[in-house]
């Protein structure tokens, strides 16, 4: 592990009960802001280096469009919600994962899972059964996209719980 950048990596600098499942809303609320400020202050050092190296290297705007452009099909309606529902449950079958989201339509979500699967993200399997059985996952890319956005979805819920006054502060935030 890199000592210069808690939080990057597989190790974690979490104490060793970090393993215990907590058994209160607090402790999961204390174990969730204490390694949301290790991949912060982790990815926040990382971060400055990159955009430092794009601002001295590469044309600034023509990397922001790249960006956007890779962005723009994950940020439609449904398909954040597809790749967390896939992400939490692993693998579904199509009438499982739309029972998983309420008020998706089928060609909504058969159009959304046909794009998740052209950018290879979604996995899509096919069993010669009759009727034809087919089962959803997230690929490995899809698995680290799951895995770099459920630490964003866990600060920004939990940002919006504090300002509703259902958790308190905490000092770590802006």
């Amino acid at each position: 592990m890199n000592e210069e950048a808690p939080g990057v990596g597989r190790e974690s600098t979490l104490p060793p009960d970090h393993e215990r499942v907590p058994q209160t809303n607090e402790e999961l609320v204390e174990h969730l802001e204490a390694f949301l400020d290790e991949l912060a202050s982790g990815h926040r050092q990382r971060m400055e280096e990159v955009v430092a190296w794009i601002n001295k290297h590469a044309d600034l705007d023509r990397e922001i469009e790249a960006s956007v452009d890779v962005l723009s099909p994950l940020f439609q309606r449904w398909s954040i919600e597809i790749c967390f529902v896939l992400r939490m449950h692993g693998v579904l079958r199509f009438n499982e994962l739309k029972r998983s989201l309420d008020g998706i339509g089928s060609r909504t979500l058969s159009r959304r899972l046909k794009e998740l699967e052209e950018q290879e993200i979604v996995n899509r399997e096919a069993f010669a059964e009759v009727p034809v059985r087919v089962e959803y996952s997230l690929t490995p890319k899809g698995e680290r996209f799951g895995d770099l956005m459920l630490p964003v979805i866990a600060h920004l819920r939990m940002s919006r719980l504090r300002e509703e006054g259902q958790l308190p502060g905490h000092e770590g935030e802006a």
